[in-house]
């Protein structure tokens, strides 16, 4: 039968496994295999903390031993806690080892052991302060004479009264005994009844106080070990000490065994003497050599030698932001994805903790991924200024048309605009909500408070929700504050403004005129950007501007027929003044206008660049990519 040695299993191991990791072949070749099987003995102990813990009962006696005065109580609760600790106590010691003997016995595991109480509570008490034993004090409501004045008559013992005389037609005023105290001016105390003493409130009338001890403590763990044989690896100690308690796990041939000495004073001392297999290779990798350690019933490595050191940086180096497809097979590759997951979680994997790639090469592959991720948010945000510039003028001009359109067709609503309250006094507005020099929908002005405070939860909780991506939580609080000034103005505007363009009436005639004027500088922009030839761009512009023409000079050919604008003979300049009109209400409320036109643009423009580059960022499928790129939302 073929024996397959160790150094013969790790090889095959090494090369399967390097090549599924990596996606390249990894040409590890193992010699000078060292196989030692280190005898160690472990010591354990316990030293032992015991202390008193004093607990008030008032005027009630816990059960326990009663020892008379509170001080004695205290007094036997300490000199049994120093008996505890010294180890003299043999029941004490039993009880201490019935709480860790099954951890000794069956898994070698020792831990830090909270010991709760010992069986016997200590009782005692002393004289109440408050009462000093009476089990009575001063009634409180009279101050212990048994009376309170009576408040029928103030202690005075009569009540004026008055009756009206009809034989004489007149009111007679006069005196008399108070019914309600007889004419004494006291009444008896009913907290009392009149003795003026009540049951004392601190020892509930019995005149002690009682107070119990307990003694609990804990056992506090020490550890010494030591090589019982010559025969190990250098780095053995270090395993060791780097496993702690787990290194059970590791060990074979446990024995429990004499104990030799004394341990930190630990008054509870075990032994144990145990195995523990440990193996070396020399490892070539591209004909350098390195050290490889395992150790353990389950050849857990102590250290790879960073043997994929090689593989990882010959995939990694190809990911350099140029070809998509590279940088996404790169990414693919499960040693390169698992070390940019584990640096962006911040985890640990035995890929690095075992030492299969080396430090150095792990921060090799990060800095080549945030090169990677640094090339993708520059390629994100290529053109956004031009881009930016264009929806500017774009939704300016259209918000512009908007807005004449809605002057030209409701001219005494955009007559009356600059009575109407504009977003700059917003900020006046909201100063006078707050300091509830009125109250909203007719509710008291302390309900302003809950409304703005409301709003301003509501409006974080969006943000936070339905916002396209994720923004730190300074900018989702000054979205929502925005949000918070500005939504009552919009709010109201569109609902008063709405209700008053309802009650006017619409000049449809002369805005049909006056706005084909406006929206007839579309045809221009669609005759150019529609074509894709130069040569059709300049055929379409010439054709915009026929149509935009012939539709000017038709509207008015048919006015004197329909009356678009009243002075015929005037048309020219009366379809001026009614523009000017519209220009004034724009001039107005250009504030307002402004504002919508730069949140269109910022928020709209920045979105389909961002939803441009998710896609793009989708494609290398990698979600750690993603996050990278604040777009996993």
């Amino acid at each position: 039968m073929y024996y397959v040695s160790k150094l013969e299993q790790f090889q095959s191991f090494i090369r399967s496994n390097g090549k599924v990791l990596t996606g390249v072949d990894v040409p590890v070749k193992l010699s000078h295999e060292q196989v030692k099987l280190p005898q160690l003995k472990f010591t354990f102990g316990w030293t032992i903390e015991v202390g008193v813990s004093e607990h008030r009962h008032g005027g009630h006696c816990p059960s326990g031993i009663k020892s008379g005065s509170a001080a004695n109580a205290r007094d036997y609760a300490h000199d049994k806690a120093k008996e505890y600790a010294s180890g003299q106590n043999a029941l004490f010691n039993e009880r201490f080892l019935n709480i860790l003997g099954p951890d000794i016995t069956s898994n070698f595991l020792i831990r830090n052991r909270g010991l709760k109480s010992a069986p016997e509570t200590y009782v005692g008490s002393k004289i109440c302060y408050n009462c000093s034993g009476s089990g009575s004090q001063s009634c409180s409501g009279c101050y212990g004479s048994g009376k309170n004045s009576c408040h029928g008559c103030s202690g005075t013992g009569r009540v004026s009264t008055s009756r009206y005389d009809s034989h004489n037609n007149r009111t007679v005023y006069t005196t008399e005994s108070c019914t309600s105290c007889w004419g004494s001016g006291k009444k008896t105390c009913n907290s009392c009844g009149g003795s003026g003493s009540v049951t004392c409130s601190t020892c509930s009338g019995g005149g002690y106080l009682y107070y119990s001890y307990t003694i609990d403590g804990d056992a506090k763990r020490s550890t010494k070990w030591a090589y019982n044989s010559n025969d190990y690896h250098e780095w053995t100690s270090e395993f060791v000490k780097n496993n702690g308690l787990n290194l059970v796990y590791h060990l074979t041939d446990i024995t429990e065994v004499d104990v030799d000495g004394a341990l930190d004073g630990c008054t509870f001392i075990y032994a144990f003497t145990a195995k523990l297999p440990t193996l070396q290779f020399t490892a070539t990798i591209d004909n350098t050599d390195t050290k490889m350690c395992f150790a353990g019933k389950k050849d857990t490595t102590h250290n790879a030698g960073g043997v994929y050191d090689p593989a990882v940086w010959r995939v990694a180096q190809k990911m350099t932001g140029k070809s998509q497809a590279d940088d996404k097979a790169v990414l693919a590759t499960p040693a390169i994805k698992d070390i940019i997951e584990a640096d962006a979680t911040n985890t640990q994997i035995a890929l690095l903790t075992e030492n299969w790639v080396s430090t150095d090469i792990k921060d090799a592959v990060i800095s080549n991924y945030q090169n990677l991720v640094s090339t993708l948010k520059k390629q994100s945000v290529k053109g956004i200024a031009p881009n930016m510039l264009l929806s500017l003028i774009k939704y300016t001009y259209l918000f512009f048309v908007l807005g004449m359109l809605i002057a030209l067709l409701f001219p005494s609503f955009a007559a009356e605009s600059g009575y109407r309250m504009s977003v700059t006094q917003v900020p006046e507005w909201m100063f006078a909500l707050l300091s509830m020099k009125f109250g909203l929908f007719g509710l008291p002005a302390l309900a302003n408070y809950a409304f703005v405070f409301g709003l301003l939860w509501l409006s974080y909780q969006g943000v936070k929700k339905w916002y396209w991506k994720n923004i730190s939580n300074t900018k989702i609080w000054l979205l929502a504050i925005a949000i918070t000034l500005l939504f009552p103005h919009i709010a109201l505007s569109i609902y008063y403004n709405t209700l008053a363009l309802l009650n006017d009436s619409p000049a449809i005639a002369s805005t049909l005129v006056c706005g084909s004027l406006l929206v007839g500088i579309y045809l221009m922009v669609i005759g150019v950007k529609w074509p894709q030839k130069w040569y059709s761009k300049l055929l379409g512009l010439v054709a915009a501007v026929g149509i935009y023409c012939a539709i000017q000079y038709g509207f008015y050919a048919i006015n004197p027929t329909y009356a678009f604008i009243a002075d015929h003979a005037h048309y020219n300049r009366e379809v001026n003044k009614l523009l000017t009109s519209g220009v004034h209400f724009m001039q107005i409320n250009i504030v307002e206008w402004s504002l919508l036109s730069i949140s269109f643009t910022y928020f709209l423009t920045r979105r389909r660049f961002w939803l441009k580059a998710k896609t793009m960022v989708a494609d290398y499928d990698s979600p750690v990519l993603l996050k990278s790129m604040n777009m996993d939302k």
